[in-house]
């Protein structure tokens, strides 16, 4: 008989949301909170770094606070929800897995407030405040010290919320002559004004400043990693992974992939990276943050018109419009925005288009335009993917490029052999080939898959590190374990600076955190993992 190919299932796998790195995330100075992934985009351009950082927090906006190390000459801007959306519904893993079937097999398929003035530039307190102003939602600083202590009473005596624990991984960057960005919410800034940042400081390398984030981190806290270039990007000072396929949830199509890789990452040492993607970026990417039309936002004149216009109703978009809606009391932007259409009187009701103009003129097109040109001369984007303990970030990531690597697809599909027991299939028995090039068996019930809880694999029935590799500036990949081998812990590489702290110049994801209650935030962020599992005959 003809088997015909089957949409078996279809599942997302969502990864916590990133906040930001580069020191870390806090909720309020006695007690840091957890974070969940970071997630950034690095964008080298000719000597200088941007670096595109998503936050994301539940907290009051009093608690919120964020410190990074950078070089001296950072400057600070907004950058683009819709950036980190895009890129990880069009880069995010996916996973197609295909049922090879023996022939002969009888298969059937029916069965399965106003801003505050800025402050003067100078010493303040013994420390050199090189700029503060309002960014967006912001009180924005970029500070220089000698000494921690004198920072620290400088955050403190000025209300940014960051933990006296970071102070003594604070040292090595200051002995380098990093500057600190600090910053925390402006006075009348809420919680949900708060927006990804873009960051632009000297530096040709990019580099996460991981160190100081271990005060505030969880067990196997996700780092997602963008970098655009000419080439592939890859990890100098951390080891690589390539995931051994069998120990993926085929059954629900790899939703375990997160587990799967913390797991990838203990058999390499506790230092290392997988790539989700590697290749020319997809069009999409660059589509989903073009500038705004503020023509075609000026002509709207109620809220129904704002679903009529000539432009994006995206997240950057909804964000700015949500405190402009007319909106009776005790109702949110975000009520609205979950069901825009079930109250008719305010789709109705004036719109102030003007004001929703200039604060898209101000916070959000210089933005996207600077997205648009670095992603029309950037073509090619790499997306490694990690998770850390805190007793791991101990060295910061640093990442060069190869251009002599191949592509790495988001899609990769897993082909799974089926056996006949006769002429019936033995799923007890498929079979597939890993990335390690090795036919070992491939459950396809879910039971034996990878799990984690608490930073510790509590099951799975096979490695989930096919190859562990040394990845350079040039050349192949170094073969150097997987498939189980005891890789004891990473040692970095000779010839790479991996003091703490890095290059002065690296960067950071994203946080998420809730300062309510003290209890951590678990704020998810898709992957975008899609899982399509089909059918199909084979062969011999």
């Amino acid at each position: 008989m003809t088997a015909l190919p089957s949409l078996f299932a279809a599942a997302v796998l969502a990864a916590p949301t990133a906040a930001l790195a580069c020191g870390g995330f806090f909720c309020n100075n006695a007690q840091p909170v957890n974070q969940s992934a970071e997630r950034i985009l690095f964008a080298p351009d000719d000597g200088t770094m941007h670096m595109h950082v998503q936050i994301a927090y539940q907290g009051p906006p009093q608690d919120f606070g964020w410190l990074l190390p950078a070089p001296p000459g950072v400057t600070v801007a907004l950058s683009s929800e819709q950036l980190f959306t895009s890129l990880d519904q069009l880069h995010g893993p996916r996973f197609i897995v295909q049922r090879v079937f023996d022939e002969g097999c009888q298969l059937d398929f029916a069965a399965g407030g106003p801003l505050p003035a800025p402050a003067p530039e100078g010493e303040d307190n013994g420390v050199d405040v090189l700029s503060r102003e309002p960014v967006g939602p912001y009180d924005a600083a970029v500070l220089q010290a000698d000494d921690v202590m004198v920072l620290r009473a400088w955050l403190d005596e000025n209300g940014f919320q960051v933990p006296p624990a970071i102070d003594t991984r604070l040292g090595p960057y200051i002995d380098r002559g990093a500057a600190f960005v600090a910053i925390k919410l402006l006075p009348g800034s809420d919680s949900g004004d708060i927006t990804p940042v873009h960051l632009t400081f000297p530096s040709s390398r990019p580099a996460v400043p991981i160190v100081p984030t271990a005060v505030a981190a969880e067990l196997d806290m996700g780092i997602i990693v963008h970098v655009l270039g000419d080439t592939r990007a890859v990890p100098l000072n951390y080891r690589h992974v390539v995931i051994n396929e069998a120990a993926l949830d085929l059954a629900a199509g790899g939703s375990n992939y997160v587990d799967v890789v913390a797991a990838a990452v203990d058999e390499a040492g506790g230092l290392a990276f997988a790539t989700d993607f590697a290749g020319a970026h997809d069009p999409g990417v660059a589509a989903a943050v073009q500038p705004i039309d503020l023509a075609a936002v000026r002509g709207v004149a109620t809220v129904r018109d704002l679903f009529q216009g000539l432009f994006p109703l995206d997240v950057d978009v909804q964000r700015l419009a949500g405190p402009l809606l007319p909106l009776p009391e005790g109702t949110t932007p975000a009520d609205f925005w979950s069901c825009p259409f079930c109250d008719e009187a305010v789709l109705d009701g004036a719109f102030d288009s003007a004001a929703l103009a200039a604060r898209i003129e101000e916070e959000l097109n210089p933005a996207r335009a600077h997205l648009t040109d670095i992603f029309a001369r950037r073509p090619y984007l790499t997306r490694l993917f990690s998770t850390l303990d805190p007793a791991e970030m101990e060295l910061d990531p640093e990442f060069g490029f190869n251009a002599d690597l191949g592509d790495q697809p988001s899609t990769r599909t897993i082909e799974v052999r089926v056996p006949c027991d006769g002429d019936q299939p033995a799923p007890d028995a498929a079979e597939l080939v890993n990335a390690a090039g090795e036919t070992v068996p491939a459950d396809l019930s879910g039971a034996g898959a990878t799990r984690r809880e608490g930073g510790q694999t509590i099951a799975g029935d096979s490695p989930a590190a096919a190859l562990v590799q040394r990845l350079t500036e040039s050349g192949p990949p170094e073969e150097i374990g997987g498939m189980g081998a005891d890789m004891g812990p990473n040692t970095p590489d000779a010839g790479v600076d991996t003091r703490g702290g890095g290059a002065p110049g690296g960067s950071a994801g994203g946080c998420a955190c809730d300062a309510g209650e003290g209890a951590p935030a678990t704020t998810l962020a898709g992957l975008g993992l899609l899982v399509l599992l089909a059918g199909r005959r084979r062969r011999r």
